[in-house]
């Protein structure tokens, strides 16, 4: 049985850069870009994500993007582990 699930994220990231993370973490995929919303057909299921540039984030002298992000995902059999997995796809590693 497919679900839905919609999920609001603020992302550390600049908006050309998680289009370009999105379609390395999701080559298979169809995507479409219309604006600020990014629609991803997987078989039966989409994802749509809808993108919003916020303020940035200060930390002393350091300035870090910041970008609301809201997935709404329909028709995919495990959205939760969907999700897991691309969130995995988007964290940077630190040294």
């Amino acid at each position: 049985m497919s679900e839905s699930l919609t999920v609001e994220k603020e992302m550390a990231i600049e908006r050309h850069e998680f289009r370009r993370t999105l379609r390395r973490a999701l080559p298979e995929a169809h995507i479409v870009e219309d604006g600020d919303t990014i629609t991803v057909r997987e078989g039966p299921g989409t994802l749509e994500i809808t993108l919003s540039p916020k303020s940035k984030r200060r930390i002393g002298l350091l300035a870090l993007p910041v970008l609301a992000a809201r997935f709404r995902y329909s028709g995919y059999e495990d959205p939760e582990g969907h999700l897991a997995r691309l969130d995995i796809s988007f964290q940077r590693g630190g040294g």
